[in-house]
């Protein structure tokens, strides 16, 4: 508890300091500084082993770079940090455990991811809200470069969605998610490891095959999600595993690839590690819930 008190600590000194900065109007020190500080605290966070502590220290580092961005509010590279570490944050350690708060920072999440995309493509801003035939005229025009964008808004706009499921217009916004993956897939499917894949297979699964779900598809898009992880990333093995063999009652299939999490290094590639120990966590989690409920018998 020490130790995350200490992180906290360091953390909140370091956004007051920044704060006092900004009110100098020196904001060519926090540009000069702050990058490089900023790199190596997300470097920390991610090579992180230590689950409490992650998660008690994260919302600090939230708002640092609240800050960041405010002061800087057209740095599409702060934005895509801050979209990715609200959306990490948030799926991680908030979820269904809070839905108000959920919803709250998955909305920071998709602002910060939309205002990054935009900034890197200034017709996605206008393409956005229009209905999905003109939406997806946007995407012949997007390269490799913008995968990074294309994906983050993709992912946090999910994450919105499933915070907003109750609503029908947040709903009604998944066939525009799903346009995004897949041009990100055909533009780079290894990006990150080969999430763009897994992505789409969860997405795949979470409506019924009357309302678009698609199985078949879904796995083989989970099966070269894992191909591409290498198994260095675990959460592929998870997702296919909670979305895919769970509830098409493939008993042999999720525990193989569950063990495949809990057997697997997490600290096989260091931007990885707090993202494999969750995942890991949740592979323990989903054969314990299996086991107890006696799912597949």
């Amino acid at each position: 508890m020490i130790v995350v008190l200490k992180s906290r600590h360091i953390l909140y000194g370091v956004t007051l300091l920044l704060m006092m900065v900004s009110a100098t109007g020196c904001g060519r020190i926090i540009s000069y500084y702050t990058r490089p500080l900023l790199d190596d605290l997300n470097r920390s966070l991610m090579r992180q082993k230590d689950v409490v502590l992650a998660e008690q220290g994260t919302p600090a580092f939230l708002m640092l770079l609240d800050g960041l961005i405010q002061h800087s509010p057209e740095d599409k590279s702060l934005l895509l940090s801050g979209a990715k570490a609200y959306s990490a944050y948030t799926s991680a350690f908030v979820g269904e455990k809070n839905p108000e708060r959920n919803k709250i920072l998955a909305g920071k999440a998709k602002e910060y991811a939309f205002r990054a995309f935009s900034l890197n493509n200034r017709e996605f801003s206008k393409a956005k809200d229009k209905p999905h035939p003109e939406f997806v005229a946007l995407l012949p025009s997007l390269r490799k470069k913008d995968v990074p964008y294309l994906y983050y808004a993709a992912t946090c706009w999910a994450g919105w969605i499933q915070a907003n499921s109750e609503s029908l217009d947040a709903i009604a916004d998944l066939p525009k998610v799903e346009s995004l993956i897949k041009r990100a897939i055909e533009l780079d499917e290894s990006f990150y490891y080969g999430a763009s894949h897994t992505f789409m297979g969860v997405l795949l699964t979470i409506r019924p095959p009357s309302l678009g779900g698609r199985l078949d598809e879904a796995r083989k898009h989970f099966e070269r999600g894992v191909k591409l992880g290498q198994g260095k990333f675990l959460p592929a093995y998870v997702l296919y595993a909670r979305h895919y063999a769970k509830p098409t009652y493939k008993e042999n299939l999720f525990y193989d690839l569950l063990d495949k999490a809990l057997d697997s290094p997490v600290d096989e590639v260091s931007e990885l590690i707090l993202i494999n120990t969750l995942a890991r966590r949740q592979a323990g989690d989903l054969i314990d819930n299996a086991r107890n409920e006696e799912y597949f018998k």
